[in-house]
């Protein structure tokens, strides 16, 4: 088990072609992609993979630009392979990436996440 005190965040590591980094990311319940970092990367990682369509909390559409890469939550031995979506400016998990764990988001001190 994992135990994260940046609650409601989680340390990940994540690989896109040859960029490698770990970094801290909130936990979205209601995004249903596995991850979301800022579109500045893209500069770095250069034509997406894909191209994909969103929708936001305000209902309104968006594009984003997806990689394929993986991801693993730092402690856990899983590497899970993933599209990577580019939109805004932070790192976000969603419901792909953390409904393959349990996860326990402890009275708003701890994130505890197992297989």
């Amino acid at each position: 088990m994992v135990s994260s005190q940046d609650y409601p965040y989680l340390k990940v590591y994540l690989a896109l072609r040859s960029y490698q980094t770990e970094v801290l990311a909130y936990i979205d319940t209601g995004f249903d992609g596995y991850l979301i970092m800022p579109v500045d990367l893209t500069q770095e990682l250069g034509k997406p993979d894909y191209v994909s369509r969103w929708e936001l909390g305000d209902g309104s559409l968006t594009e984003g630009q997806d990689y394929v890469g993986s991801i693993r939550i730092i402690g856990l031995s899983d590497n899970i392979e993933a599209r990577i979506t580019a939109i805004g400016n932070e790192f976000i998990i969603g419901r792909a990436l953390i409904d393959q764990y349990r996860v326990i988001l402890d009275h708003g001190r701890r994130v505890d996440v197992e297989k």
